[in-house]
């Protein structure tokens, strides 16, 4: 299980559209380049014995299915998204098996009764993930944590960035019963978000719409990043504040 030496940050024109890493034999961590869009989303590709599911479908900006199938074989492939916004789903004309974009298509897919409480669970075959959802920042956001390798991915709510919220008291809610199931026996190795806007430098980020990453954190946050901001957010009240702290800065909008 590793993490590459470094990302493509932006700064190389000679880099691949898509950089591949795998974290283990059936995790591939994939990010869309720097040079293909600002944003420079990651995506998630996690393999099962049968099937194979990918995280989030890019900007759209450049060709991803022939990547994708490269990578899972034969495994029928499931398309899901940590939510709805575009460079999360951008890619999915190329994917018509992908699950829809707003919080009432994602609930009935996964069976939520209750949305956004209560966990699901995909098994991709010799793989459960779990499925909560988390919304705030979208209200289809959710996030999966891999029970194999105890990871979670958390998409645009908790990475090293500006966490933008659009609803305030949901995404403290959504933040707070993340942190509750992780305490109630589900432990994380890592949390993985959606992008990395912010440099090595503790708490300071790049300009907006920035392309060019030099430098730039290490995408993976330890486990106690989620309880730090799970604790600022308690803390913050019913009233919307920005919160700069080292990993992470909430940002409302």
């Amino acid at each position: 299980m590793s993490f590459p030496d470094r990302w493509d940050d932006g700064t190389d024109p000679s880099t691949p559209e898509h950089q591949v890493h795998w974290y283990d034999d059936r995790t591939a961590m994939i990010r869309q380049s720097l040079r293909t869009s600002f944003e420079g989303p990651f995506l998630y590709l996690l393999l099962g014995d049968d099937r194979a599911l990918l995280l989030d479908t890019g900007t759209g900006d450049v060709p991803l299915r022939p990547l994708v199938e490269s990578l899972a074989g034969e495994r029928e492939l499931v398309v899901v998204h940590t939510h709805g916004h575009g460079d999360h789903v951008g890619g999915d004309p190329e994917f018509p098996e992908a699950v829809g974009r707003s919080a009432e298509d994602v609930a009935r897919y996964f069976g939520f009764a209750d949305w956004p409480h209560g966990v699901r669970q995909v098994d991709l075959g010799g793989r459960v993930l779990d499925v909560l959802a988390i919304p705030g920042h979208h209200a289809s956001h959710i996030a999966l944590y891999d029970r194999d390798t105890r990871l979670l991915f958390s998409g645009d709510s908790l990475y090293p960035g500006r966490l933008y919220v659009f609803d305030w008291p949901a995404f403290r809610e959504s933040v707070a019963r993340l942190g509750e199931f992780v305490a109630a026996g589900n432990p994380v190795d890592w949390v993985l978000g959606a992008h990395i806007e912010m440099t090595a430098e503790p708490g300071k980020d790049y300009a907006m719409g920035a392309d060019r990453h030099p430098d730039e954190h290490p995408l993976e946050l330890r486990p106690g990043v989620l309880t730090e901001l799970a604790d600022v957010l308690a803390a913050a009240g019913e009233d919307p504040v920005r919160i700069e702290r080292d990993d992470f800065i909430v940002f409302p909008v």
